[in-house]
């Protein structure tokens, strides 16, 4: 948290990876799994496709009902697994856009500024997915 153009974008992409420092070095443990969810994550989302199809496209060879029930924890269940991302709020994309990122258990997640530009429904369904994320589907803490 701080002011505008200090550097908090850089630094999570530093250590997430997706950036390499002009000097020094940065070590991240390989065994640690790192998610990050920024406000452009829904825009990336494939919109001509359904939700299921969509985590079926990112997460090729994994079971449907895998799938199904990862999305279904985040809300994103039933007949809204299937209508086309096109129709979805933006609150329900957002459920899908995380789902994504944790699909693969992340250790951590860096969040980059994750409720610009949602409306509030979107920032709600942040914060369940984090919820849910903290708890972990066995009711358990993080």
């Amino acid at each position: 948290v701080g002011p505008n153009g200090i550097g908090k974008s850089t630094i999570l992409k530093l250590i997430s990876g997706d950036l390499q420092p002009t000097s020094g070095t940065v070590f991240r443990s390989p065994k640690v799994r790192m998610a990050v969810f920024n406000q452009h994550h829904v825009d990336g989302l494939d919109l001509t496709v359904n939700p299921l199809l969509y985590m079926m496209k990112c997460y090729p060879g994994v079971p449907e009902q895998k799938l199904r029930a990862h999305l279904g924890s985040f809300g994103v269940s039933g007949s809204l697994a299937l209508q086309s991302m096109y129709t979805l709020s933006g609150g329900q994309k957002s459920r899908v856009a995380f789902a994504k990122i944790t699909f693969k258990k992340p250790h951590i997640i860096l969040l980059d500024e994750p409720s610009n530009h949602l409306d509030l429904d979107a920032v709600e369904a942040l914060i369940q997915g984090y919820s849910f994320f903290r708890r972990g589907a066995d009711g358990e803490s993080r």
